[in-house]
């Protein structure tokens, strides 16, 4: 009963189901909103209503939630359950699919129809439902294909099914004709008899999935030779995980790409070939992108002056989903401005310095969180850590600091404040240091530093 432009919600894990039911959508022209799994139930309820969905396509794992929220999501008017106990109160995908008929559907999409609405993390307020079409898709993947040649790659990926890497991911492996792996669940130990068994040539993961992956006490056991590529996104790789991956990786070259949901995953790519000479960088835009780096004015920036990064391309989403206002702030000109704060250098070569409203201002100075978290980083006791800011009397924000210390290490606060002052203008340097078991973190590992802002701010340090 799926009809060309319905709104169609997925709910699953990664599965080869939903990567039927993604093509079959696509075929007939419907949209697809793939829903974060991780939601809360209120959360998911905002999400289903705001795009207007019309039937909801969910694995069994996920019917106590759909089952709550069902009451107060009035538009949808088909929910489908897949699995092995799917709901007797719910429509059964399995039993359905064989009374479809066989011939391909008459109606087709075009370029300009949307295909995806994915909804944004939602880190600074409600979820945004990113608009895009079909060409949008098209253009990213030419994009890659166009950067680099993945055509007998065997891909792994960690990324979910709901995230604009994983649909960017799966377009090009298609394309290309390549091997697509997906791992339902991260599990490190599993990810690493993965890709022993299967070969794997190709990975993309945040680097929180490679610091995991590094600290599995038997790695040295497994062949991981067959690796050639290590692409990271979301966050650059701090030093001594990248340092680490090339011993535990000896064949495999290190990218780095740049991306986001509004822009279909990808903008810029740094080739392995540029790992030692440029290794903080995020590459050079894509063939078809351009890239410009602006002050508050919106006139471009000299190489090492630091501003607004902002894009355009053929791969931007067309706008955000009953959200005018957002859009008109995003969309300005004919140019996305990203909100994320980066640099050139004169090499062309992009650098990412902080996501815009994660800047702390302290007396009047901007500091960026990744100028600190890059010196937790190269200490020997702290596995994880990010910076952030509170709010501050005297100085407007003060700089604090949230770290994960490595099993069986301990540290007192002023160790690592002084370890950060020796490396660090001493305005820059943590003026508290909170001590956790582990960070929020958003699906695909971007550490949610407004989370560490809400639970800290309420605490007197």
């Amino acid at each position: 009963g799926i009809q060309k432009g319905d709104h169609v919600g997925t709910l699953f894990a990664n599965c080869l189901e939903v990567v039927e039911s993604i093509f079959a959508l696509l075929r007939i022209g419907a949209v697809i909103v793939p829903l974060n799994i991780r939601l809360s139930a209120p959360e998911l309820e905002y999400v289903v209503n705001q795009s207007d969905l019309t039937t909801l396509l969910f694995q069994d794992r996920f019917t106590d939630v759909v089952s709550k929220i069902r009451p107060d999501c009035p538009k949808v008017t088909g929910f489908v359950c897949s699995g092995q106990r799917p709901d007797p109160g719910f429509v059964d995908l399995e039993k359905i699919i064989p009374e479809q008929g066989e011939k391909n559907p008459g109606t087709a999409p075009s370029l300009n129809d949307t295909a995806t609405i994915i909804y944004t993390a939602g880190t600074t307020g409600r979820p945004k439902g990113v608009v895009a079409t079909h060409a949008h898709w098209m253009w990213t993947v030419t994009n890659f294909m166009v950067t680099f040649n993945s055509r007998d790659d065997i891909t792994l990926t960690v990324y979910p099914l709901f995230h604009a890497a994983a649909f960017a991911g799966l377009f090009l492996s298609l394309c290309h004709g390549s091997t697509y792996v997906l791992l339902k669940d991260f599990n490190p130990q599993k990810m690493l008899e993965v890709i022993e068994k299967e070969k794997i040539t190709r990975m993309g993961n945040p680097p929180t999935v490679y610091r995991m992956l590094l600290q599995v006490p038997n790695i040295g056991q497994y062949d991981l030779n067959s690796v050639r590529y290590l692409a990271s996104g979301s966050e650059s790789i701090p030093d001594d995980t990248r340092n680490q991956l090339k011993k535990v990786f000896p064949r495999a070259g290190i990218l780095e790409n740049y991306g986001m949901t509004e822009t279909c995953g990808g903008l810029t790519t740094r080739l392995e070939e540029y790992t030692e000479e440029k290794p903080y960088s995020v590459g050079r835009p894509h063939f078809s992108i351009r890239i410009r780096v602006v002050n508050d004015d919106g006139f471009d920036l000299k190489p090492g002056e630091i501003g607004e990064i902002i894009a355009q391309g053929p791969n931007i989403m067309k706008e955000y989903y009953k959200n005018p206002e957002k859009t008109a702030e995003s969309l300005r000109h004919g140019w996305l401005y990203t909100g994320d704060i980066g640099r050139f250098d004169e090499d062309d070569f992009l650098y990412i310095t902080e996501r815009k409203h994660h800047m702390i201002i302290s007396g009047g100075e901007n500091i960026y969180p990744k100028e600190i978290e890059d010196v937790l980083f190269r200490h020997p006791k702290i596995i994880e850590a990010a910076a952030f800011g509170l709010p501050d009397q005297t100085w407007g924000e003060k700089v604090c600091a949230a770290v994960v210390l490595k099993p069986g290490e301990h540290l007192q606060s002023n160790e690592i404040i002084d370890f950060c002052k020796e490396r660090l203008a001493s305005f820059k340097k943590p003026k508290t240091v909170y001590f956790v078991d582990s960070l929020p973190k958003s699906p695909i590992g971007k550490v949610l530093r407004t989370e560490l802002k809400k639970q800290f701010g309420e605490t007197k340090s």
